[in-house]
């Protein structure tokens, strides 16, 4: 079973494509019988993806700051939840156990989580691949940033390797196909 480690947005004010690509991706974690590793949060895309991932027949794990376990925010989709001291803590926790890291629009949260696990794998501290789902072109300028970054020699244009950037959730489930092809339908029998 494989670990797919998903960042996104808590926001429940978010136009529907978001929402849908959630979906989208939460069933193919859960149709794969994955486990989604993700925030814990029990608001927004967050929970989407945790209901769908259990939906399609996948476990969830939530990995939630106490601060926010404590207000009764976690979500009740999760087959287990760790609750840790701080954001910084449930950030290593969420990196050590993915197989494969989906990113998909979020705020700052995510785009911290994006570059805490793309200067994790670049320095060698998690080998886990990392999917950016540029939905609509969410995450162009922060991409830009980074071409500028290896444009002037502030970083070296081998890390654009770190990650991969897919189109919308189906271009990112053909990418963990590709990543794991062994992985099939557990709701469709092969004929």
């Amino acid at each position: 079973m494989k670990n797919i480690t998903v960042f996104c947005s808590s926001s429940q004010q978010l136009d529907q494509h978001y929402y849908d690509d959630a979906r989208e991706v939460g069933r193919w974690i859960g149709s794969r019988g994955c486990t989604l590793v993700y925030g814990g949060s029990a608001r927004g895309m967050m929970e989407i993806v945790a209901q769908c991932v259990k939906e399609a027949g996948g476990k969830v794990h939530g990995i939630i700051p106490e601060r926010f376990a404590s207000q009764n925010m976690a979500s009740s989709y999760a087959d287990e939840v760790t609750v840790t001291v701080d954001m910084q803590e449930r950030k290593r926790k969420l990196l050590a156990q993915s197989d494969a890291i989906v990113v998909l629009p979020g705020g700052a949260g995510t785009i911290d989580e994006f570059f805490d696990a793309y200067v994790s794998r670049k320095l060698g501290y998690i080998k886990a691949p990392i999917i950016v789902c540029n939905k609509g072109g969410f995450f162009n300028p922060m991409l830009a940033q980074l071409e500028r970054c290896y444009a002037e020699r502030f970083a070296s244009p081998l890390e654009v390797g770190m990650y991969q950037v897919a189109d919308d959730a189906a271009h990112c489930c053909r990418m963990l196909n590709r990543l794991f092809p062994t992985l099939k339908d557990i709701n469709h029998e092969e004929k």
